[in-house]
């Protein structure tokens, strides 16, 4: 009922419907000798011809797999760097009757400043939203701030010849994938990855494989023909949802950066993630495929754009992704070397037209400006890379990676 009355009044809710440069000079830009041996880690490792490998997951960035819908200002609340979420309906029913009657007269008015008058109704009632809420997530500084400054205020004024609107932040996070498990008496909403976004980055990887080994024809008949999708090599693959061992999840922005040029602007959004160092257990069944050269096409794929990150050149291009790093992740991984049975892959949102695209096929459109044509290019021009604040030139992480390992 609260639902359709908010529909009603225009306010669209999901709740409601139910120095680093120098360093790197001293490196080659080219992959080390010692790194592309490394392609082939897997090949020491024994696996049965048939069966299921188990694999631990480590995140060693920060990952981002949405869900398809967002945190609105209308269902959570943000106090002391932690945001609490929780259904309207509960909140409602915690509310006075007089401050029911209040929150009612603003949805049933339907003036086009609603949306902003709610947010600001909740965010004065902070006490019983988070009394109610169900769901935490700890936020960065420059969420915070940003909540204190913008919630329920005029973002800014569009219009002309004195005919004005009022435009209001709507302060959307994008969420992550969660499932609902029962612990003990009550529910929990857990952070994980879906195995279809894994079985997804390998298959990438195997499809660049199979393209450079048996060329374009092959290619096609075993993937991409769907006449025949009885013949599709990874019908027999099955990636299962990941097991959670460790996780945390943070909200801050996701950061547009240009590759090829110093950029201390850029846009940037509001991002849930989840946080480095989180550990997840997989099952994949292979069956009758051969499981090491798919882990092998892994790092052949994803290796050489994980290296690039730490990279002051790129094809001739001076690139700008390693200024922006933290020193510690730039320090941690520069030289980073795979163990016999570790693979990297690169998950979820902003992992970079590289990652998702086969080497040899790319043909990435770039819109120069909103006036010019699409540019077509072998790599993408920007990066989208985590940060505390929105205006972050530093300090930044790359998304998606994933060290994998053969338990």
């Amino acid at each position: 009922m609260l639902g359709d009355l908010l529909k009603e009044a225009g306010i669209s809710s999901n709740s409601f419907k139910s120095s680093k440069k120098n360093k790197e000079k001293q490196h080659k830009t080219q992959l080390p000798k010692k790194i592309k041996e490394q392609n082939n880690i897997a090949s020491n490792t024994k696996l049965k011809k048939e069966g299921v490998v188990k694999l631990k997951l480590t995140a060693i960035s920060p990952i981002h797999i949405g869900s398809g819908e967002v945190y609105e200002p209308t269902n959570f609340v943000i106090d002391k760097n932690i945001l609490y979420h929780f259904r309207d309906e509960d909140f409602f029913m915690a509310l006075d009757k007089n401050q029911q009657d209040n929150f009612m007269r603003i949805i049933l008015e339907k003036r086009s400043d609603s949306f902003s008058r709610i947010n600001k109704f909740v965010k004065n009632n902070i006490e019983i939203a988070k009394k109610v809420s169900f769901l935490t997530v700890k936020t960065t500084d420059g969420i915070q701030k940003e909540y204190n400054n913008k919630i329920g205020k005029i973002s800014q004024i569009e219009g002309h010849r004195g005919n004005y609107t009022n435009v209001f932040n709507k302060f959307e996070i994008q969420r992550i994938q969660r499932k609902q498990l029962k612990s003990k008496d009550k529910y929990v909403y857990m952070g994980y990855i879906p195995g279809s976004s894994l079985k997804g980055a390998i298959s990438t990887a195997y499809r660049e494989f199979v393209y450079k080994t048996e060329g374009k024809t092959n290619l096609y008949k075993n993937f991409e023909d769907n006449r025949n999708i009885q013949n599709h090599i990874f019908g027999n693959l099955k990636v299962s949802d990941s097991k959670v061992t460790k996780i945390g999840t943070t909200i801050g922005y996701a950061c547009n950066k240009e590759r090829f040029e110093d950029d201390d602007s850029g846009m940037a959004t509001f991002i849930e993630i989840i946080d480095t160092n989180s550990e997840f257990i997989i099952d994949v069944n292979y069956k009758d495929l051969d499981i090491k050269q798919i882990l092998n096409s892994c790092n052949e794929h994803y290796l050489a754009i994980f290296k690039s990150i730490f990279s002051s050149n790129t094809n001739g291009k001076e690139e700008f992704i390693n200024e922006y790093l933290t020193d510690d992740f730039y320090d941690k991984y520069k030289d980073f070397n795979l163990k016999e049975n570790q693979y990297l892959i690169r998950v979820g949102k902003h992992s970079g037209a590289r990652a998702v695209t086969i080497d040899g096929l790319r043909d990435i459109s770039i819109k120069e400006s909103k006036y010019r044509t699409l540019q077509h290019q072998k790599e993408e021009t920007t990066t989208w890379l985590f940060g505390e604040d929105k205006n972050s030139v530093q300090n930044l992480l790359p998304f998606g990676w994933l060290l994998c390992e053969i338990l």
